[in-house]
């Protein structure tokens, strides 16, 4: 696989209270979008991301099954809700903190993807497709309360019902997809998909794929500033299917 991230503070925010690591080694890939007063929010999505990682990297080798990989991811995911909440309940400064998190995991030919909150992962192959589905209030007026998209408010689609840290009833969704050569998956916190449609999104990076793909992460990052960087932005994008000859493993995290 080739890999590319980046994570910038956006153009309105003094400090980035995004999260996201990458270890390619092991196919592990999270980002995170903290919530919270002052700097509670950073608190949150870096250590969601440092707890889901210690499990997953402690517990996933090329030898896992998929079943296995479901229950890890859960219990990664878990883990995570019940450190930032516990943190969260024992400090007064940092009540109420919170961060959306979004995990893919890649082993031979299939992403596995859990996520909680708005950051997203979308396929790109012959066109863009959001693989997760944002647990924000609007989606739960058109699922639960039969309410068309049109009239649902646009605030809703800001107000997240599931959240790491924050949820009493804590459900993240879990996705397994089945890859193909070349494809590429993106993850991304909604500071990118705020400002960019899905079809620009998948325009820069058709336009890059072949030739620099180390950039990708970066022109997205720029495009949404371009656009008005109202939040931080954090893309992880990964291309499937590359030769390792002459790559090489890394590890890198960025808080």
């Amino acid at each position: 696989m080739e890999v590319a991230e980046s994570t910038d503070p956006g153009k309105k925010r003094s400090h980035n209270e995004d999260s996201l690591i990458v270890d390619e080694r092991r196919g592990i890939f999270i980002v995170a979008d903290g919530m919270g007063g002052h700097l509670s929010g950073e608190i949150a999505s870096r250590m969601a991301v440092e707890v889901a990682y210690d499990y997953l990297s402690r517990k996933i080798d090329k030898n896992i099954d998929a079943k296995n990989i479901v229950r890890i991811l859960k219990t990664a995911l878990n883990n995570a809700h019940e450190a930032v909440k516990i943190s969260s309940d024992g400090d007064m400064t940092l009540k109420g903190m919170g961060t959306t998190l979004v995990i893919m995991v890649i082993i031979d030919d299939s992403a596995f993807i859990a996520h909680a909150g708005d950051s997203r992962a979308y396929l790109i192959r012959n066109d863009i497709r959001q693989i997760t589905t944002d647990h924000s209030l609007g989606n739960y007026l058109i699922r639960k309360k039969k309410i068309p998209k049109e009239k649902v408010p646009a605030r809703a689609w800001h107000t997240i019902t599931q959240a790491v840290g924050v949820s009493i009833k804590f459900q993240p969704q879990l996705k397994k997809i089945s890859l193909e050569q070349n494809d590429v998956l993106l993850l991304c916190s909604d500071g990118l998909t705020d400002m960019l449609r899905d079809e620009e999104i998948k325009a820069i990076i058709e336009n890059d794929r072949e030739d620099g793909f180390e950039k990708i992460a970066d022109l997205l990052v720029e495009a949404a500033n371009r656009k008005g960087g109202r939040d931080n932005i954090s893309v992880v994008i990964v291309k499937h299917g590359v030769s390792q000859i002459g790559s090489f493993w890394r590890t890198s995290l960025s808080f």
